[in-house]
């Protein structure tokens, strides 16, 4: 924990009271930046390193003076974006009723690597359900999730004809 210094105005830490990261913005610079969101369309942590200060400073800063952007990015403008949906979740949704009702068992190891699977926190089972093909959705592959997510980097499964 840094120390005050005592009448010079700093920390033992060698930053000022408020800090580099908290500097105080002039009106000309919060115009500029409000332009540089609004107009450019600059992310908010963009436009906070260009003003050194931390993104959540610019984020408050922000708000009070413009409209933000709504933080919902769908399709292709969200970054987990992988080329959009497959299935309707039908095959999802099949699956989960047949293992409900003892029609597939859900093993206890991966069929790609023979692990256990690490448990998940919020009770799901390690092991997961993966369909090559969703146009047969209770043929199913019995994966952990590294095996599950290495599958999907190599390969594209099978989408649902119409």
């Amino acid at each position: 924990m840094a120390r005050r210094t005592a009448g010079t105005g700093t920390t033992s830490g060698g930053r000022g009271v408020r800090g580099e990261r908290h500097r105080k913005l002039t009106d000309e610079q919060l115009e500029s930046a409000v332009r540089m969101y609004r107009d450019l369309e600059m992310s908010v942590g963009q436009v906070a390193e260009h003003f050194g200060v931390t993104r959540q400073a610019m984020w408050d800063r922000l708000r009070k003076r413009t409209e933000m952007r709504p933080q919902l990015r769908h399709g292709q403008d969200n970054h987990f974006y992988r080329g959009g949906a497959k299935a309707d979740g039908r095959a999802h949704n099949l699956v989960e009723k047949a293992i409900a009702r003892g029609a597939l068992v859900q093993p206890d190891t991966c069929e790609s690597c023979g692990g256990d699977g690490k448990a998940f926190r919020d009770g799901r089972h390690p092991i997961q359900a993966h369909h090559c093909d969703y146009n047969r959705p209770l043929d199913v592959m019995w994966l952990c999730q590294p095996c599950h997510h290495e599958w999907h980097r190599n390969n594209v499964p099978a989408e649902v004809a119409s």
